[in-house]
């Protein structure tokens, strides 16, 4: 049993031992948010454990930046489902009622809503700087700006925006419409701006005084105050035309203003700063430190109440006591930037990751208005139905039963999740801090026994299986109740797992570790020339190909003699993760190029890794976990927020039901069938004595492109002498030159000396099994399965048979597990019978 394959990547650690201990943690998240917050106010000192906007994002290309994290344009394969705005940090928020508003933030990112936030759409702006504040008097004209002196304006109510150029340079935080024409904006460096045409010009206001302004508020439109740096107040009574200046208790800036009343002020900012004015803003009181990061945001709805959002906590507080004391609100979480209540009840918040809040009781509880978390991996158990798990602290296991429009918490699973597995619609496996366990299709989950913290879980069948974590592997061979500790190697984290079959396997860490005797011994392959490998496939015992970190140059490897040689695929950039589609010949590997600048990747074959197509610009964001239903139709996640619908309904691949071979005097019959053709101009046939040498002795036209069956034909006449055993493969080409191998078959040459029936390989089985068997005259064969009862079940062959060797491919779709038996006879008086098993 196959399991879809996916890992991640992760930036290089200070040191080896670093790396390891962290190698799974910091791969789940292609885009990565667990980084160092971002301070986006300049002209300041920079807060402890930030990283300041101009140093994140130098050198990198803001185009692709934007692109990455703006919604993805259908290209007709690929859907984006969730969240179809931005996935970006919101700075500001602005409501002229309950149901219409909207939210600004990086990347010239603006968001409308017309129904109180049940849905958004992306505004399209024509710029890529940071936007910090929006606001509209009545709707019809909205007004946004940010970094750099960015102002945009709109007078459709926000349906689109044009830039105003050419007025100032500096950074802007505050923008306020007081009415149809005047409106305000205030920022760092003394900029003070003011309209009196609705935002079409902007005229400098000198206030006489040098500092940063931060924010300001309005109680009409002759008296507003502006919150400073250093620690000042400027104040105007006349609109504008004068300020006073006001020293509100300690030098640390003021990010924040309110205006509760004509008396009654209430200010905020840097080391969480807290001032409260009772006569005008002439005194002010200086409040217990609020928190030791910055208050962003503060709001009173009397004189007694009110809110303070704060940065480094993502918290909002309340005061009930005019800021000298403060407690967590009741929905804490409503955005570190900014926060609005509209009435006594209705309030929207905004905050780094995609965050965008609504309360509908005053903050005594609220709720995120998108689906932001940090997928670490999705499986989909049919179409409809799949599974989104995130291994972000305290995240919880989230289920979709419609294709991924809406989604449910399901609240007894564990949280910190790193992998999805199912087995059918019914058995499935979380991996997390030990490894999960559920029998009614994800509903509830049990912890099982022996594990640690598993990142990967592979079963090679409903009972045997593996999984790795931190330094261990782990084995079951209960079905997944209990796991054993089978390898531990001390200097390792190992990322990912994969069983050719029973014996074979192969698992990836710093170095690639092998095993042929399922487990039992694990060899650290430091022969093998790349190390920090990431993921693993073998499409055989010969075949395979493994992964690894993104920051190398070459990051897919592929082998073809069993892991003793191996070979880099050179066009293929950033590729930590391979994701399988049902036909193993169809499957994608994705990742990122890591420099000064990220690039997200994704590739995808059609013909098992003998040729890529680049899909990037399609899908120019990362996504950390995919999963493919059928060669059509798959769902990746990726971080805040991101699902994605896979729809490729042009695929029609050169689908290989069969491929046989017997013997017939000196002759070799081979007979092929296809359940589908792309682009097929035919088949080569090759023949070898060793699997090594190979020549082409024929070639069969193909199909062009067909969803039909089709049955092909081939005879090898033999002459000259000959191995007892023959090997065939088919190279199949299409019209534009590219090409696949089939797998590789063995004939036996010569008549057979005795009738023979083989034990089913594999067995027990699902969904197919194999069964050999030889006849060694001219003969009638019938070969049927019976049920436990000696029922016969039907019949698998009933005809007259050459000599020769054959080959019977038995389907158990519509077999139940059980028990059953298998008899050959023959006219010639041969019988015999074997006993299989069925295990869905």
């Amino acid at each position: 049993m196959r399991a879809v394959m996916k890992l991640k990547c992760f930036s290089a650690a200070v040191s080896l031992q670093l790396l390891l201990n962290s190698f799974i943690l910091s791969q789940t998240l292609p885009d990565t948010t667990d980084e160092q917050p971002i301070q986006y106010r300049r002209g300041i000192a920079l807060q402890e454990g930030y990283i300041s906007y101009d140093e994140y994002y130098s050198g990198k290309d803001m185009l692709e930046e934007k692109r990455r994290l703006f919604p993805i344009e259908s290209t007709g394969v690929w859907t984006e489902l969730n969240p179809k705005v931005p996935r970006v940090d919101y700075i500001g928020v602005d409501f002229i009622n309950p149901d219409t508003g909207w939210a600004v933030g990086l990347w010239g990112a603006v968001i409308k809503t017309t129904n109180a936030g049940q849905s958004w759409k992306t505004i399209p702006t024509p710029t890529g700087e940071i936007l910090l504040k929006v606001h509209s008097y009545n709707g019809k004209v909205v007004m946004a700006v940010g970094h750099n002196g960015t102002i945009l304006r709109s007078s459709d109510g926000g349906e689109s925006f044009s830039l105003l150029t050419g007025i100032t340079t500096q950074e802007l935080w505050g923008v306020k419409m007081l009415n149809d024409t005047l409106g305000w904006i205030c920022g760092r460096n003394n900029t003070l701006l003011k309209t009196t045409d609705a935002g079409l010009s902007w005229q400098a206001v000198v206030t006489g005084y040098n500092y940063h302004y931060w924010q300001f508020d309005f109680l009409t439109e002759d008296y507003f105050m502006i919150a400073c740096s250093q620690g000042r107040v400027l104040k105007t009574t006349n609109g504008g035309q004068s300020f006073t200046e006001y020293q509100a208790g300690s030098t640390q800036d003021l990010y924040t203003i309110d205006i509760i009343d004509s008396l009654h002020i209430a200010a905020a900012g840097n080391y969480g700063k807290n001032v409260y004015s009772s006569d005008g803003g002439i005194n002010w009181v200086e409040n217990t430190q609020l928190t030791s990061s910055s208050v962003n945001w503060v709001q009173f709805i009397n004189i007694e109440i009110g809110f303070a959002a704060v940065e480094s906590s993502w918290s909002l507080y309340k005061t009930t006591d005019r800021g000298q004391s403060w407690s967590l609100a009741g929905f804490y979480k409503v955005g570190e930037w900014q926060f609005e209540l509209l009435n006594e009840n209705i309030g929207y918040g905004v905050g780094a990751g995609l965050k965008v809040t609504k309360t509908e009781d005053g903050f005594n509880t609220g709720y995120n208005l998108f689906l932001n978390k940090n997928w670490s991996d999705v499986f989909f158990i049919n179409e409809m139905k799949g599974f989104f798990a995130s291994a972000s602290l305290g995240e919880k296991l989230y289920k979709t039963e419609d294709g991924g429009i809406t989604y449910q918490i399901i609240e007894n699973s564990p949280s910190r999740i790193y992998d999805i597995l199912f087995l059918d619609g019914l058995t499935g496996f979380l991996g997390s801090n030990t490894i999960y366990k559920t029998t009614d299709g994800g509903e509830n989950w049990y912890s099982t026994n022996g594990a640690g913290q598993a990142t990967k879980i592979f079963f090679i069948t409903p009972l045997i299986g593996w999984a790795v974590g931190g330094s261990n592997i782990y084995k079951t061979t209960d079905g997944g109740d209990n796991w054993v500790v089978q390898f531990t190697h001390i200097n390792d984290s190992f990322t990912s797992i994969f069983f050719v079959d029973s014996f074979n396997g192969w698992a990836t860490s710093r170095y690639v570790h092998q095993t042929t005797d399922g487990g039992e011994n694990w060899i650290q392959r430091t022969d093998i020339p790349f190390t920090f490998s990431t993921d693993v496939y073998f499409q055989n015992l010969d075949t395979g190909w493994v992964a690894r970190r993104s920051s190398f140059n070459t990051s897919l490897f592929k082998t073809t003699n069993g892991g003793l040689n191996w070979t880099g695929i050179p066009a293929i950039l950033g590729a930590s993760s391979i994701y399988l589609f049902p036909d193993e010949s169809h499957w994608m590997v994705a990742g990122s190029v890591v420099s000064n600048i990220i690039l997200y990747k994704t590739y995808i074959t059609y013909n098992a890794g003998n040729n890529w197509i680049d899909l990037s610009n399609d899908v120019p964001t990362g996504f950390s976990g995919f999963s493919a239903i059928t060669d059509i139709i798959g769902y990746a996640g990726g971080s805040i927020g991101l699902i994605l619908r896979y729809y490729d309904t042009t695929y029609i691949p050169v689908k290989l039901i069969s491929f046989e071979g017997r013997t017939q005097h000196n002759k070799i019959i081979l007979t092929w069938q296809t359940a589908s053709e792309l682009n097929n101009k035919g088949f080569e046939i090759e023949r070898s004595t060793d699997k090594k040498h190979w020549e082409m002795i024929g070639f069969i036209e193909g199909n062009g492109t067909t969803t039909e069956i089709n049955d092909y034909v081939f005879t090898d006449n033999l002459t000259g002498n000959y191995s007892r055993k023959l090997f065939y493969r088919l190279k199949q080409i299409d019209f534009d030159r590219t090409f696949e191998y089939s797998d590789i078959i063995q004939v036996e040459v010569g008549t057979p000396s005795e009738f023979f029936l083989s034990q089913n390989y594999p067995n027990p089985f699902n969904p197919e099994t194999k069964i050999d068997y030889r006849i060694s005259e001219e003969t009638f064969v019938n070969i049927s399965l019976y049920d436990v009862t000696g029922r016969k079940i039907k019949e698998l062959v009933n005809e007259k048979k050459q000599p020769g060797y054959y080959i019977l491919i038995l389907k158990g779709g519509e077999l139940s597990s059980s028990i059953y038996f298998y008899r050959l006879t023959t006219t010639s008086g041969y019988t015999a019978v074997k006993k299989l098993t069925i295990i869905k």
